[in-house]
């Protein structure tokens, strides 16, 4: 089949910049979401589990979609809503993973492994889900060697993300190392996708496709996916401030000293 018979893509470079800089909000996110998950106890740690992997898998969704949309095709695209939403839970399924194997008390060789191939198959998921919601006058084509690539790196990722998030699961860890860890992951998460694009291609047809249940995602829709995300990235990070500069948590957190309904006793 001759290349010429597909329809030529490009990208928009400033939406690629943009997702990069989402992956690593959500991968600090996930760095710092590691600490409190494991600090929490009892209801605490399920609240943080759930609201964390919500609040990381919202963030890799978002990077994914923008860059589905920096993908440029010269023909109208939509995108079928329900697929849309089942990739979603695939990315919140995969961080939920990625949590609940690092903020164990114990941790081993084999639970990281095992997490990584689970967490690499919720991310890839994620994306082939995502790629299957798209909706336009043209037959996919994938490269099964890309795919397997694309595929092996995500493996990769998951498995670097996870042992970073270990090493810097203690509340304590310096911020700037961590920050540089974020920047690495920021950057390895899109490698999975901008490989996983790769080996998609498109050739044109003349039938219609099926555009029920299917929206076009406008410059506004993207613009609210990305601040959406930007919101609850922020939440992760300004919620333990204000929780911990609360007065109730604050006496509770003193050494030495213990709440009760009378008020704060001295050991």
């Amino acid at each position: 089949m001759s290349e010429s018979t597909f329809i030529q893509a490009t990208y928009d470079y400033r939406l690629v910049a943009l997702s990069i800089v989402i992956a690593i909000f959500a991968s600090y996110a996930a760095l710092d979401l590691a600490a409190r998950v494991t600090a929490a106890r009892n209801t605490s740690r399920l609240v943080w589990l759930f609201g964390g992997a919500i609040a990381m898998g919202t963030g890799i969704w978002s990077m994914h979609y923008t860059g589905m949309l920096a993908y440029r095709l010269p023909v109208p695209v939509y995108y079928h809503i329900p697929t849309v939403a089942l990739s979603l839970v695939a990315a919140i399924g995969a961080s939920l993973i990625a949590l609940f194997v690092i903020s164990r008390e114990r941790i081993s060789g084999l639970h990281v492994l095992a997490g990584s191939v689970l967490m690499a198959g919720g991310i890839s998921g994620m994306h082939y889900t995502g790629m299957a919601a798209m909706r336009l006058p043209a037959m996919h084509h994938y490269d099964t060697g890309l795919v397997m690539l694309s595929v092996a790196i995500a493996a990769l990722v998951s498995l670097a993300a996870l042992a970073l998030t270990f090493l810097f699961r203690e509340e304590k860890s310096a911020t700037v190392p961590k920050a540089l860890c974020a920047i690495i992951m920021g950057f390895a998460v899109p490698a999975m996708h901008y490989t996983a694009m790769a080996a998609v291609s498109y050739m044109p047809m003349k039938a219609t496709p099926d555009l029920s249940l299917a929206l076009d995602i406008s410059a506004l829709g993207n613009a609210a996916i990305i601040a959406a995300t930007f919101v609850i990235l922020a939440a992760v990070f300004l919620l333990p401030v204000w929780s911990s500069s609360s007065p109730r948590n604050t006496a509770i957190a003193q050494p030495g000293k213990r709440q009760t309904a009378a008020g704060t006793i001295t050991r």
